[in-house]
């Protein structure tokens, strides 16, 4: 570059020291110019020929340089856009023509916009009260340490006709009809803890407390269509412990839903109904128990997974469960007079619940679920003896549910629910609170 700039200068000064020159040679001169000959006259027209040759030059000279100017400009933008260019992205090198630079960084600009168009497409947040509510149904994986405890009320009734005779001449009964009435209040007691690990892992200890209140009524008193025979049975007892883990196979996003497989161990703490002593009026018409139980007496595993998916404002979750129940033996089985061990195996069952939440503000939500199990009948066995069915314990409870929550302060809220059973082997209606801490 130095030596095309001294060759531009070699042509360009000579030029301009002609000029001043000459211009002082013609102010010499301005009296005789009168008095010049054609021969002066030709010289001076040579002259002018001459400078403006010259003069061609120098501006053929000065237009050389600046486009040296331009070029040497535009290689140092060249320069500094590569540069940055190769800043920005690791894949393109310093060295590469600007023409293949561009397809490279307007293909980074698209994956950059591909990447913020994902981000807009995770899942809605969740109000406070929704997130309470699915805590109950699904599970909540941003709270690090939970105390629910909870209270539940449940009546339950069931009237049975029970005939103890036969049929002479296949249309007269000879006999006695009896009509039974049981009448049932159970209000249960939960204290609940939950502890998340991480946003995969959480864990669950329940700890119950049953106390029943049951009356039995029977017509026949005195031999009397008229009169009933009435017992009376209350009593409390801690039920069965259980534990429970969660792990979150996928979490929620746009298109997929928050999906949570669980594990639950149900140990045998409370009063099993085996062994208990049975009494009878003295008119033999009833026939009740002496003591209320609080558990099943054996242990229980089931194992399920939950759906929960956010169309803001509103959660549609889904339950899907299965539980079986592990033979126990047992010292007497009937609870009649004498001793009758034998072995028995409550069954399995399998359920399933579905339902929506919906977020009326930041605070407030309200809630409608579907509950319905089935349980498959239950076998005993006598010592020595084969296993065999026991009637009428193949069950199918269903329920349906309305709720509310309200969030009382940033970490207590009150969950409530009042359900509503749709089979003759659910409760009537069922009243729940819930008051879920989070630390």
């Amino acid at each position: 570059m130095n030596k095309k700039w001294t060759s531009a200068a070699a042509v360009v000064l000579p030029s301009l020291l002609v000029i001043p020159a000459y211009a002082a040679d013609t102010h010499s001169q301005p009296a005789s110019l009168s008095t010049l000959s054609e021969q002066d006259i030709a010289e001076l027209k040579q002259k002018l020929i001459q400078l403006n040759q010259q003069i061609k030059l120098q501006q053929q000279t000065i237009n050389q340089m600046a486009q040296q100017v331009l070029k040497q400009e535009a290689l140092i933008r060249q320069t500094t856009t590569t540069e940055v260019a190769s800043a920005t992205s690791q894949t393109v090198s310093p060295t590469e023509p600007q023409a293949t630079q561009r397809p490279r960084t307007e293909s980074s600009q698209q994956a950059v916009a591909s990447s913020h168009a994902s981000e807009r497409k995770k899942a809605p947040d969740r109000a406070r009260s929704t997130d309470d509510v699915l805590q109950e149904a699904h599970n909540v994986f941003t709270r690090k340490f939970t105390v629910e405890p909870s209270f539940t009320y449940s009546y339950y009734s069931r009237k049975d006709l029970i005939l103890r005779g036969f049929l002479a001449l296949d249309a007269i009964f000879l006999g006695n009809l009896n009509l039974d009435r049981i009448r049932t209040n159970t209000t249960q007691l939960d204290l609940t803890t939950r502890y998340t690990l991480n946003d995969a892992w959480q864990f669950e200890i329940g700890l119950p407390y049953l106390y029943r209140w049951s009356q039995y009524d029977s017509v026949g008193e005195g031999n009397s269509s008229q009169r009933y025979e009435t017992a009376k049975i209350s009593g409390g007892q801690i039920g069965d412990v259980s534990a429970a883990v969660y792990y979150r196979l996928n979490t929620e996003s746009y298109d997929w839903p928050d999906w949570v497989w669980n594990f639950r161990v149900r140990a045998p703490t409370g009063k099993d109904p085996f062994g208990i002593a049975l009494e009878t009026s003295d008119s033999g018409n009833l026939t009740y128990p002496t003591e209320m139980a609080s558990g099943s007496g054996v242990w229980s595993v089931s194992t399920g997974f939950s759906l929960a998916k956010t169309f803001d404002p509103a959660i549609v979750f889904f339950n899907l469960n299965y539980g079986a129940s592990f033979k126990e033996e047992f010292d007497d089985l009937s609870g009649a007079a004498g001793k009758s061990p034998g072995e028995i195996d409550l069954g399995n069952y399998l359920d399933y619940s579905l339902g929506l939440a919906f977020a009326v503000s930041e605070r407030m939500s309200l809630s409608m679920s579907f509950n319905q199990r089935f349980y498959s009948k239950t076998k005993q066995r006598p010592e020595g003896g084969e296993w065999e069915k026991i009637p009428r314990t193949d069950t199918n409870t269903a329920s349906l549910g309305i709720g509310a929550t309200l969030a009382l302060s940033p970490n207590l809220s009150m969950v409530t629910s009042i359900g509503a059973g749709l089979t003759e082997d659910s409760p009537d209606y069922q009243i729940s609170l819930r008051f879920p801490y989070r630390f």
